[in-house]
């Protein structure tokens, strides 16, 4: 591994910043909050750096809400966006079309949604299978919404005005429920109240109405796919050898649940109607969580630089699937690192943002391991540069660091 530590450049030697929270002064990059992303203006100085332009192809394989196709859009960059959460997937889509959205239809739109809101408001909506008779929710504020929903599908227009309309309905469920975003999501200390969120979604509409006035997308090429990157290849096969640059920020081994976190998103727009729904689609996931983790798994990752990590491991942890959690992480980052390889161009590049973590007092270097495998598929390791500093639950001190890889 000391190959790859010559690599590492400490925090304070990058000029790159790359923290979500600049996204929410950014109009459209901010309509869903997705602390998990990057942020606009870091996406802008990657595609500056390797100087993308619209005869590029940009692939983001963990795609999230969407920021690097939004960018791309923006700019004119084709780009290819591949995300597993059905919701976050939405999210994607949803805010690269808006951009070609006629701002004048959607206000016209929002005023005969007001009408017909208020016309209907009386009669009961349908709630969706996942949230019925469930803890979630103030009943008053859910029938709002459901019956939001309900209007905004009832719109006579395309499919991309009604989806901006429930995004910005999506984007507040959170917000109107008994739930709060405390890293995972989980019961506030005290439910929720009543809420008007007639009013709370109408200011959110016009808010995200005016943000389009200065947000006009350029021709290029969008693609978007619900799917996995490690075992959706099929979905991708036209696309082997034709991309230019990729950046993307795949799951932290953290524990971080991405599907349980957007749940209630996930069913109220119908994603999912069961509690084993969500099972199921989060076995889908990269391996990054111990929920998502059996001692029965077993992977053939025979790497030694691994296999000596998670001995380490196993002496400490407090749990035995931990060892094989960190095992399957490598072995999903892996398999997903080989795809990527396999859809960049001779010469393409890349950068990964990815955070490190600690079990049992073990540090597990991410940006390290991550870097080592990127060799081993294929890739050249240009830099490893530290961009934050970060702390762990027991005081250990973290990084949040940047792969650059050449093919």
């Amino acid at each position: 591994m000391e190959d790859i530590r010559n690599k590492l450049r400490k925090v304070g030697a990058s000029d790159f910043s790359v923290t979500y929270k600049l996204n929410k002064k950014e109009g459209i990059f901010g309509w869903f909050p997705y602390t998990e992303g990057f942020s606009k203006p870091f996406v802008d100085r990657m595609l500056d750096y390797y100087n993308i332009n619209s005869n590029h192809v940009v692939l983001d394989p963990f795609s999230g809400s969407g920021t690097t196709s939004l960018a791309c859009g923006l700019r004119g960059v084709n780009s290819i966006a591949v995300e597993l959460n059905p919701f976050m997937d939405f999210v994607c889509k949803v805010k690269v079309n808006s951009t070609n959205l006629e701002t004048t239809k959607l206000k016209d739109l929002l005023f005969e949604l007001r009408c017909n809101i208020n016309k209907g408001k009386n009669k009961k909506p349908f709630i969706p299978n996942f949230l019925y008779n469930k803890k979630f929710f103030n009943e008053k504020n859910l029938i709002q919404a459901c019956v939001i929903k309900r209007e905004i599908n009832n719109l006579n227009c395309s499919q991309e005005y009604k989806d901006f309309f429930l995004l910005a309905i999506s984007s507040l469920i959170v917000k109107i429920s008994n739930m709060k975003r405390a890293v995972d999501l989980r019961y506030r200390n005290e439910p929720q109240s009543d809420l008007q969120v007639y009013e709370i979604f109408f200011n959110q509409a016009s808010r995200c109405i005016n943000d389009l006035n200065n947000s006009k997308g350029k021709k290029s090429f969008f693609k978007n796919i619900n799917g996995d990157i490690i075992s959706d290849k099929d979905k991708l096969k036209n696309h082997i050898g034709k991309v230019d640059f990729f950046i993307t920020s795949p799951p932290y081994l953290n524990g971080t649940n991405y599907i349980r976190n957007t749940k209630l998103e996930l069913g109220f727009l119908d994603f999912l109607s069961s509690d084993n729904d969500v099972k199921e689609l989060r076995k889908k996931l990269v391996i990054a969580g111990i929920n998502s983790t059996s001692t029965n798994n077993v992977y053939d990752l025979n790497h030694e630089f691994i296999d000596n990590l998670v001995d380490k491991v196993k002496k400490n942890a407090y749990d035995k699937r931990i060892p094989k959690m960190v095992h399957g992480y490598f072995h999903d980052m892996s398999l997903a690192i080989k795809n990527i390889h396999d859809l960049l161009k001779k010469g393409g590049r890349g950068v990964i943002v990815v955070g490190d973590s600690q079990f049992g007092g073990v540090h597990i270097e991410t940006d390290l391991i991550l870097g080592k495998i990127c060799e081993k598929r294929g890739f050249i390791v240009e830099s490893i540069d530290a961009v934050r500093k970060r702390r762990s639950k027991n005081g250990m001190e973290l990084r949040e660091s940047l792969i650059f890889v050449k093919k």
